[in-house]
């Protein structure tokens, strides 16, 4: 706290843009689902803005490769209500100015901007929104926030640098874990020291480590063979949505939204012009598509597609073809 006190401090005075309106389908607290969801995509000239400028033939393939994004800050959670009386929530998603002027030229980047201010409050507040939401006819839900960060949060705005953090804290929460419970093992003496009476050598043999209190597993000879009945993998069916999307480019005409449920996501994607279609195959041993392994996505015949880019984000697989 006393760091963060002594950091430059900068107040955001947002404009409105627009609205994202959309609800809670998953959330800790059981009874925010189903809540109606308003986030205010606004903006600000002290918000960074991506260090290369927008230019479509440059900037959409650097997305793909998850090397571009516009930062974004988000607010506090407000309350407030819809028109009929019912609670909901409002978040405002505050973005550089200049990127703000980018996203009313480019439809296609303000698709990926309003995915992007989605993430970013799922993220921060451990909530799942539904991606069927809409743009009201209004340039913001209530009153804007006027936000005060620091520096620091200002260079650290990005959904990038979020995923980053959220991951290395999980990693560290594990690690954290995995260490309280040996150290609660090696406490209990009422337990046997089962981790330090045996090994298994290089060669496969199991060797006596320590003194143990009593010979639990007798040494394997060569000549024998060791087997063990092998656990029967659970296939999953995976659960999707595709939703399809026109683009404008010189290089891409249509943007296929493929997402699924499976944390395991792991696909192969090419496109068939015998069929016209896009076949996506999982590569993971036990997750299935109701037909089988792959699954065919018909693309009009009318776009001409030579090879299908895409790249991966929160169990969503975005094509560009």
């Amino acid at each position: 706290m006393f760091l963060s006190e002594q950091q430059p401090k900068i107040t955001l005075l947002p404009k409105p843009g627009f609205v994202i309106k959309t609800k809670i389908l998953e959330s800790k607290n059981i009874s925010q689902v189903s809540t109606k969801v308003f986030i205010n995509v606004c903006h600000a000239p002290e918000v960074p803005k991506p260090s290369v400028d927008f230019e479509p033939e440059v900037v959409f393939p650097l997305i793909i490769e998850n090397q571009w994004e516009i930062p974004i800050i988000v607010s506090n959670e407000k309350e407030t209500k819809d028109k009929k009386g019912f609670p909901s929530l409002v978040y405002d998603c505050c973005i550089n100015s200049q990127c703000f002027q980018w996203c009313q030229i480019s439809k296609d980047l303000k698709s990926i901007l309003i995915e992007w201010c989605i993430e970013s409050v799922e993220l921060l507040y451990s909530l799942t929104l539904e991606r069927e939401y809409s743009i009201p006819k209004m340039l913001s839900k209530g009153e804007l926030s006027q936000t005060v960060v620091t520096t620091d949060q200002l260079n650290n705005s990005g959904l990038k640098q979020k995923l980053q953090e959220l991951q290395k804290n999980e990693t560290l929460g594990l690690i954290e874990e995995m260490n309280i419970d040996n150290d609660e093992e090696m406490d209990d003496e009422k337990l046997p020291d089962l981790m330090n009476i045996t090994k298994r050598s290089s060669n496969g043999l199991i060797e006596e480590v320590g003194t143990p209190r009593k010979v639990l597993i007798e040494e394997i000879k060569p000549t024998e063979k060791h087997t063990s009945n092998k656990s029967t993998k659970i296939e999953k069916e995976i659960q999707y949505s595709v939703q399809f999307q026109k683009i404008f480019d010189t290089e891409f005409h249509l943007m296929v939204k493929f997402d699924t449920n499976t944390t395991d996501m792991d696909f192969d994607v090419m496109y068939s012009s015998l069929n016209s279609a896009l076949t996506i195959t999982s590569l993971v041993d036990n997750y299935k598509f109701s037909g089988g392994k792959s699954l065919d996505i018909p693309i009009p015949r009318d776009i001409h597609v030579t090879k299908p880019r895409c790249f991966s984000h929160q169990k969503c697989l975005y094509i560009f073809v």
